[in-house]
């Protein structure tokens, strides 16, 4: 079972003991769900656990932890579309990106310089799939590193041959040398551009770094016309914090309508205390981790994973080519039911002007189980979770679940709390022995005969783990 391995699962230390009973929920105020997944990342639709843990996943790394590509940086993307993985990959020299594919995601085959882009500073590129696209010709979309170290957009029909938009004129203020995403909200039916920021210095002791998010409803006609939204800096343990930690990075993937973000963080600043220079040693102070954060709306973030230490993707042991630092691609794949998280790696801490460190970067890979970023599990002893009231639109439940040593008992509730005969009780649905990430949930009566009407799900958990619920038409 899933919770067996500590290498690939931090468990939150927190244990929810007190069962809380659902009141009455109007019908009209239950959560429409359509027929996306619900992953369990979130209290969005948890009303009450009783004697269960959140627990959160490591990614695993691919290729026996050892790089899938050299000679070449990323501050990239990776994408998976039309039945390929296609990989932007930044030139040692700063020159440029060049376009690379794959079939299996390992190997790689470098196809073309890119062209039509326009860089300065430190080069950077994020592409998205843009799915609100006014033509074909411009599929794909782009922030990359303009003149002036700021956000510029570029478009392109086939993510070799690119066209900058506003003249490949920045279309913001000064944005730093990390990535600019661009990417479409469907929910919030506007664009969403993703920068760093800077907050001056810390006493001439360097640059601070944070973060900002910026919406424009149609930068394709107007790429100037961003509004901000929130800019930030890790603060919550005070001023001093800025000597700790430091936002480098930020990009969103959403997924079915949950923002996830993959958060870059400068942890120690400047802080070369563990010694001088070495390729072999792994250091833990002036690195570079990669965390998961969580949203509902792209703009607020959950970064508790921060805080607790908790990297998305561990660096390596010593002698290894990720022991220093690991950066990151702009978004997450999601391919063969797994997701697929790229990322750089150096040998080396960041260094700074003063301390210059020499070092050599690769690109990893590693994945995780499909919607697996976090779970709701029960131990021996029998945990029970109920849904808040949601709308059922379709003729089967799937949940995505390992249960291979446990059960999982599934019944069915009204908006008070009153078990649905055919659903509940004797005719709940029984699932053990399963580890799969769409289980059917079927009950003795059709679950379309529910349609159009709220309902609350509970869940009853041994040995079990449970990280989605989908209804599917």
């Amino acid at each position: 079972m899933v919770i067996d391995n500590p290498v690939h699962l931090l468990i939150k230390s927190i244990v929810l003991c007190c069962f809380i009973s659902l009141p009455a929920v109007a019908e009209e105020d239950a959560i429409r769900i359509g027929n996306d997944p619900q992953l369990f990342v979130d209290d969005y639709l948890v009303a009450s656990m009783e004697n269960l843990q959140r627990v959160d996943q490591q990614a695993e790394k691919l290729n026996g932890g050892k790089p899938i590509f050299t000679g070449g940086k990323f501050y990239g993307t990776v994408l998976h579309d039309q039945g390929k993985f296609k990989m932007w990959w930044r030139h040692i020299d700063l020159s440029g990106y060049s376009y690379a594919e794959s079939i299996d995601g390992i190997n790689f085959e470098t196809k073309a310089k890119i062209s039509g882009i326009r860089y300065a500073g430190d080069v950077n590129l994020a592409v998205e799939i843009d799915p609100n696209s006014p033509t074909a010709a411009s599929r794909y979309i782009a922030g990359f590193d303009a003149p002036g170290m700021a956000a510029g957009i570029a478009v392109s029909s086939d993510g070799i041959n690119w066209t900058a938009l506003n003249d490949g004129k920045r279309v913001t203020h000064r944005a730093a040398d990390t990535y600019n995403q661009i990417l479409w909200d469907p929910n919030a039916r506007h664009y969403k551009l993703f920068t760093r920021t800077d907050f001056g210095s810390a006493g001439g002791n360097g640059e601070v770094r944070g973060h900002r998010v910026m919406t424009n409803p149609n930068p394709h006609d107007d790429p100037e016309n961003w509004t901000l939204q929130k800019e930030w800096i890790f603060d919550k343990q005070g001023t001093s914090e800025i000597q700790r930690r430091q936002i480098y990075a930020l990009t969103d993937w959403i997924y079915h309508g949950q923002h996830f973000a993959l958060m870059n963080v400068y942890e120690h600043i400047d802080d070369f205390s563990e010694g001088g220079q070495s390729k072999l040693a792994r250091h833990d102070k002036d690195i570079m981790n990669v965390y998961l954060g969580t949203s509902r709306d792209g703009v607020n973030w959950d970064d508790r994973l921060v805080y607790e230490q908790r990297p998305l993707i561990p660096r390596g042991g010593r002698g290894s080519f990720d022991n220093g630092m690991v950066i990151p691609a702009s978004t997450i794949v999601t391919h063969a039911n797994r997701h697929w998280i790229y990322y750089c790696g150096w040998n080396e801490r960041h260094g700074n002007p003063q301390n210059q460190l020499e070092r050599d970067s690769a690109i990893g890979v590693a994945t995780i189980r499909l919607e697996g970023f976090r779970s709701i599990h029960a131990g021996a002893q029998e945990g029970v979770m109920t849904t808040r009231p949601f709308l059922v639109d379709g003729a089967q439940m799937h949940l995505n679940l390992s249960a291979k040593n446990g059960k999982v008992e599934a019944e069915l509730l009204d908006v008070k709390g009153t078990p649905i005969p055919g659903f509940s009780g004797r005719q709940a649905a029984v699932l053990q022995g399963v580890d799969e990430v769409r289980v059917p949930v079927v009950w003795e009566t059709p679950l379309q005969v529910l349609n159009g009407k709220p309902v609350v799900l509970r869940l009853k958990m041994k040995n079990s783990d449970v990280y989605a619920l989908r209804i599917v038409k």
